[in-house]
């Protein structure tokens, strides 16, 4: 588990609690103090040392799980994304959302990997 302390709240703020430890893990992610592969503490720890409720700390790492910045790993808790992590994430849930459309509009594979590699050669060299 990591040390957060540099996760606070102000309470003078018009800012919502849970935007606020959202926006300031974001940072700690981007500026490198919460490096890939880091553990989150679990959401009831972060709740309890933050005095919030852990719906509200829940909320908080699902936004960034559903960002691509965090992955829950179910008993094994909730780890920082490397950023080429994030983005094998992001084909494989844009896949997946291929294989929905394509199924849910009677279009079969091989028609949907045409039209994959269609957008793939219009992309700009």
């Amino acid at each position: 588990m990591t040390d957060l302390d540099f996760v606070s709240l102000d309470q003078k703020s018009t800012v919502a609690p849970y935007q606020q430890v959202r926006e300031q893990i974001l940072t700690a992610i981007s500026d490198g103090r919460l490096a890939p592969g880091t553990k989150l503490p679990s959401v009831r720890a972060l709740a309890g040392s933050l005095g919030l409720a852990v719906n509200t700390v829940a909320k908080v790492y699902k936004e960034l799980e559903l960002q691509g910045a965090v992955a829950t790993r179910g008993r094994h808790g909730t780890v920082v994304q490397a950023a080429e992590d994030r983005g094998d994430q992001e084909v494989s849930d844009a896949a997946a959302d291929l294989a929905r459309i394509s199924q849910m509009w009677n279009v079969d594979e091989e028609t949907a990997v045409k039209y994959l590699r269609a957008a793939f050669s219009s992309l700009p060299k």
